[in-house]
């Protein structure tokens, strides 16, 4: 069975959010523990700037314990049973929840396209470390596909937009012009990627990138004509540029109130897209300083989703048809197994009697053969089934039994009738 355990921005704050999410350098790690718990066959998670969330095939009914002891131990934050702050799904609908976030219309921002490359690299991650399997193979798999359906048939994807976008946006409300304005930009992801492709269609005058490993800011700056800067020098720009992105992994703030209280000379504007959160939120606070974050664009997404109705009831009917075709494949799927299953265990019932009785005739290893593989469904038939004609007829129309009950009394009136006219 397929199960989710999400924490996102429909039912946690970003404050309570950040406090489970994982990165590059925790991700394999928290991949292999999570394989490890029992009744865990497959497991995926999907962390991004607005939700945590772990994918797991299991044969439990339910594995939701297994996954908060996970979570709260890995991050050393113990999670309360509420379903506020978290929400566990399985089968039909832990799929139709994946469809859904595929699809852009459970996102912060709807139809942001990120998500798509975000659940490919989340995959992938879980791929190198072994712990994804068929069942959720074919789930990412399909939902890839959904999301392409739903893009291309409805309007969510015609006017989707990223967070990145609408931070430049912002940054418009607090200046007139952005072409004499200076930014920083801290990480170099995608979304800083966007950002960036924005402020130069700006025509902005000059644009400083920071990340922790200097090349990536060096590779960074080469494609998108910026300057790159140490990670350490970051505080030694916050006088001279007026705008700073911001989306990292890291585990704790990389600029605090204090780094910017003597700046009192002019307005800056700050788009905080990550989570956890790398600005201090005190930095708020003080009067000069517009300070966005994840929490923002939340408030915003609630006007956004309310303008696409429509595409959105086009949409979730694209995905519920999606979840049928996906129960069906593992309704298929699991006959198959056990197809499979039965039909090796006839094959190895069937050449141990062979190889054992090599010097025996036909009929007694016709006979010794069929013992053997009736030998547990008779027994069951006899105890469990005894009186239950139900299960009896079952038995009976999987192996056409009165059927050749028929054909048996059949042929044998034929040869009666034909005996008497011999006579």
């Amino acid at each position: 069975m397929i199960s989710v355990l999400t924490i996102n921005h429909n039912n946690s704050e970003m404050s309570f959010l950040e406090k489970f999410s994982f990165n590059k350098d925790n991700l394999q790690k928290a991949l292999l523990s999570l394989k490890d718990i029992d009744g865990i066959d497959e497991c995926m998670i999907l962390s991004t700037c607005n939700r945590v969330e772990l994918y797991v095939s299991s044969d439990k009914k339910d594995i939701s314990f297994s996954l908060i002891e996970f979570l709260s131990k890995f991050h050393s934050t113990n999670i309360e049973k509420s379903p506020v702050i978290y929400q566990y799904l399985t089968g039909s609908d832990a799929v139709y929840h994946l469809f859904k976030v595929a699809s852009g219309i459970d996102s912060m921002i709807l139809g942001e396209p990120q998500i798509i490359n975000q659940i490919k690299e989340s995959y992938s991650e879980a791929d190198q470390c072994n712990t994804v399997g068929p069942l959720l193979h074919r789930l990412i798999q399909m939902s890839l596909r959904v999301s392409k359906k739903v893009r291309s048939e409805t309007a969510i994807g015609s006017r989707s937009e990223s967070i990145s976008n609408i931070a430049m946006r912002f940054s418009k409300k607090i200046f007139d012009n952005l072409t004499e304005k200076k930014a920083l930009i801290i990480g170099t992801g995608e979304m800083s990627k966007l950002f960036i492709d924005n402020l130069i269609s700006e025509n902005i005058n000059e644009v400083y990138v920071a990340s922790r490993d200097i090349k990536n800011a060096i590779n960074f700056c080469d494609k998108n004509s910026a300057k790159p800067i140490l990670f350490e020098d970051i505080r030694k720009y916050l006088q001279s540029v007026d705008i700073i992105f911001t989306s990292t992994g890291s585990n704790e703030f990389i600029l605090r109130k204090g780094d910017f209280e003597d700046l009192k000379t002019k307005d800056i504007f700050i788009a905080d897209i990550a989570l956890p959160r790398d600005i201090d939120p005190r930095v708020g606070d003080l009067d000069f300083c517009y300070l966005y974050d994840l929490d923002d664009f939340k408030n915003l997404s609630i006007n956004n989703k309310n303008a696409y109705n429509t595409s959105i009831k086009q949409a979730i009917i694209i995905i519920n048809n999606s979840v049928e075709s996906f129960d069906s494949w593992l309704d298929t799927s699991s006959l198959k197994e056990l197809i499979q299953s039965f039909q090796k265990y006839i094959e190895s019932a069937v050449d141990e009697e062979i190889r054992n009785s090599k010097n025996i005739d036909k009929d007694a290893l016709i006979s010794k053969i069929t013992n053997k593989i009736l030998h547990i469904p008779i027994s069951k038939i006899k105890g469990e089934l005894k009186f239950d004609k139900n299960s009896i007829r079952i038995i009976e129309d999987l192996f056409d039994l009165e059927k050749r009950k028929q054909n048996k009394k059949i042929i044998n009136e034929i040869n009666e009738a034909r005996n008497k006219n011999r006579y």
